[in-house]
Formats: C-alpha cells, structure tokens, sequence
C-alpha cells in the first residue's frame, strides 16, 4: 500500500509540474532553463534541463515550449564558462531562430547574460 501512495503522489507532482496547456489550463508558467554537461564520452555531451524535464536537442525542446500558453516566461542564465559547441550559445543563428520560436508564441524570454 506504501508503494502505492508514493506512485500516488509521483504523479500528482508530475501533472503539477506539466505546463498548464498540456494539464488542460491556459495559465501562463514561468520557469527557468538550464544547460547540463555531461561528461561521460570523449565528447561532452550537453542537455536542456527545465524543472525535472531534460531535452537531448533544440527541436525536442521546442517541442515542449510548444505546448506553453501565450504570456509564459522562459528564463536562462547560461554563466560565463563555456567548453565549444554549445547549443544556442555557440550560434548566433541558433539564438535568433530560438527567440523568433518564442516570440511567435508569445512566450517572454529573459536570457540573462554572463558579466
């Protein structure tokens, strides 16, 4: 019975968690983007993190941001150490494709820059 209140539980903070469009609202979200390293292979491997939820690529991560409502605010906060390759930070064309996706969504996107 234990392990069924905690699966119980599990997904109640799943569906909280979902942006509000795909849980059946259209309240606007806020949340924060991070990128992760991983540093497993000869190459550094780089995932999109927001919340619990990890994206392998920039499509995959559009992919979700689709499914935001109008009036959501992403926020990014990259720092200033950077290994090469970075998606998005290493593409000025990545970055503006990336901000027009966003704007045509009406999704606010605060990129806040490395000093």
């Amino acid at each position: 019975m234990k392990s069924f209140a905690i699966i119980s539980i599990g997904l109640l903070f799943y569906a909280a968690t979902l942006p509000a469009v795909a849980a059946g609202g259209g309240e606007p979200v806020k949340r924060e983007l991070q990128l992760i390293y991983l540093f497993d292979g000869d190459q550094p491997e780089y995932i999109f993190r927001i919340g619990q939820s990890g994206f392998r690529s920039i499509a995959s991560l559009k992919e979700h941001l689709a499914t935001w409502p109008a009036g959501s605010e992403l926020t990014w906060a990259p720092g200033c150490v950077r290994l090469g390759n970075e998606p998005l930070l290493s593409s000025e064309k990545e970055m503006k494709d990336f901000r027009r996706f966003l704007s045509d969504r009406g999704i606010a996107f605060i990129l806040i820059p490395s000093g």
